[in-house]
């Protein structure tokens, strides 16, 4: 059977463009939840649930709402993205703490799989009631114990989570994202 100039060079596009589209990078880092499915994307500890809402965006429609329930590290973990930050300066998100005191969100940040204490970033972020801007630079994430600058071409895992809460604390997630 022949194939005719046209179909060929039509299979040839098409055979291209899969392979350009499966040696595409992992989406950039960027979490504004305005649909259902990033929650598909999130790992979660016990004792705590999160949702879409409509209450508290920065960016969008919708942010995340996270109940935090009396444990040892209530929060959630992402973990689906592009493991090289190398090409920018901050990691940044907005949280809105809808307590009237203030809360010690804890972050960690891995850049291996399941690293010691000592090996992965661990730094306490103070949430205002109210909204918070958070801006890390990249530059700054040093490990807890080694004192050694975490491998920005191969970040693994950020958690958000409160130590020990002593009752229910609900907080707001949105926009949380890389920038040059």
């Amino acid at each position: 059977m022949l194939i005719s100039k046209h179909t060929r060079v039509f299979i040839l596009l098409i055979l291209t463009l899969l392979v350009f589209a499966g040696c595409q990078r992992k989406p950039a880092f960027h979490y504004d939840f305005e649909a259902e499915e990033i929650l598909d994307t999130l790992s979660w500890k016990c004792k705590t649930i999160f949702s879409i809402s409509d209450k508290h965006a920065t960016s969008g429609q919708k942010c995340l709402e996270m109940d935090l329930y009396p444990s040892p590290y209530p929060g959630i973990a992402l973990n689906k993205f592009n493991p090289d930050w190398s090409n920018h300066k901050t990691l940044n998100f907005d949280i809105y703490n809808q307590e009237e005191i203030p809360l010690r969100l804890a972050i960690r940040i891995d850049d291996a799989k399941d690293p010691s204490y000592d090996d992965r970033y661990n730094h306490p972020v103070v949430l205002n009631p109210g909204t918070n801007y958070i801006s890390i630079p990249l530059d700054s994430l040093i490990t807890s114990g080694r004192n050694r600058n975490i491998n920005l071409t191969s970040v693994q895992r950020v958690i958000f989570f409160l130590v020990q809460p002593e009752e229910k604390q609900t907080i707001y997630l949105d926009n949380v994202r890389l920038q040059k």
